[in-house]
């Protein structure tokens, strides 16, 4: 008889890579560290690495405008030529994107254009305008993207050398179908320690315990013989609570499942992700749900179980 687990297959242990990584950078300080992150997964994975250079400010987190080292075109353009000729170098086959008009759409665009595996950002979310900026982009990436964004903040710029090749990975869970493609994606690229947390609102002790059954049960502790995982149920506010544990356990990196649907403008402020992003100083892997009903099956057998 075939059960549960043996129809939810996780794929643990299996090594991850990123074929073709697109980066969306308007070369000020925080896309620059966004740059070199996604340069150093590019170099580990060798990646094709695509640079979109994003042109209007205003459509993502830079409300400051444009540094006078880029507002040149042709700065612009020697400066991509340089990126391009020091990765080619290093083997890396590279390509430079120029992009006009909405600047959210040229992402969306450019990620199906060249079917890419991770579409990188760089934020810069300190102040509540930069929240609000960050929101008109990720409502829309977010729940279109074809692949995973990973959000990278200026604080990751000193962590330089973890980057594609994370070792301490932080998975929230809600149990939903997204947050679980999350939860597979992170046991296919943590080196060394996963941890899987679950934030409930019920403080009772025994609904903990429930919860951390089926966490052990989703991930067990180290069944493949690759990494231990450590299991945690906290209750409070889903994304201030994901982002205290982040910087406590000192996780490299914070992996959660993409919004099935875009935010409304009013829900921006409470939405789980962006509070983990606009609060962590680590990079935010943001999964998009591949809709496969049998996560959802096995979650709801095993709440069902005697």
């Amino acid at each position: 008889m075939t059960t549960a687990r043996q129809r939810f297959d996780f794929k643990t242990g299996q090594r991850f890579s990123f074929k073709t990584i697109l980066v969306a950078t308007d070369l000020t300080h925080s896309g620059s560290c966004a740059l070199q992150y996604a340069q150093r997964i590019a170099q580990l994975h060798q990646s094709k690495f695509v640079v979109e250079y994003v042109i209007d400010p205003a459509g993502y987190a830079f409300p400051e405008g444009m540094s006078g080292s880029v507002a040149s075109d042709q700065r612009t353009r020697d400066a991509l030529r340089q990126i391009e000729d020091e990765m080619s170098d290093q083997g890396i086959p590279t390509h430079s994107v120029v992009e006009t008009g909405v600047i959210y759409d040229g992402i969306l665009q450019a990620a199906i254009d060249h079917q890419a595996d991770l579409l990188v950002l760089g934020t810069r979310v300190a102040a509540k305008i930069g929240r609000a900026a960050l929101g008109t982009v990720a409502r829309r990436l977010l729940a279109t993207a074809p692949c995973p964004i990973l959000t990278v903040p200026p604080a990751a710029n000193s962590n330089i050398a973890s980057a594609g090749d994370w070792n301490n990975v932080l998975v929230a869970t809600d149990f939903s179908d997204a947050s679980l493609d999350a939860l597979n994606r992170a046991q296919a690229i943590v080196r060394r320690q996963l941890i899987v947390l679950h934030v409930t609102d019920d403080p009772a002790s025994s609904s903990h315990q429930r919860h951390l059954e089926l966490l052990r049960f989703l991930a067990p502790f180290n069944e493949s013989h690759t990494v231990p995982v450590e299991h945690v149920v906290a209750a409070g506010e889903a994304g201030k609570v994901i982002a205290e544990h982040a910087d406590r356990l000192h996780a490299d990196l914070v992996v959660l499942g993409s919004p099935i649907e875009e935010r409304d403008n009013e829900e921006l402020e409470t939405s789980t992700v962006l509070q983990v992003i606009s609060n962590v100083s680590c990079p935010v892997l943001c999964v998009p749900f591949a809709r496969d009903a049998s996560v959802a099956d096995v979650v709801n057998e095993f709440a069902l179980a005697d």
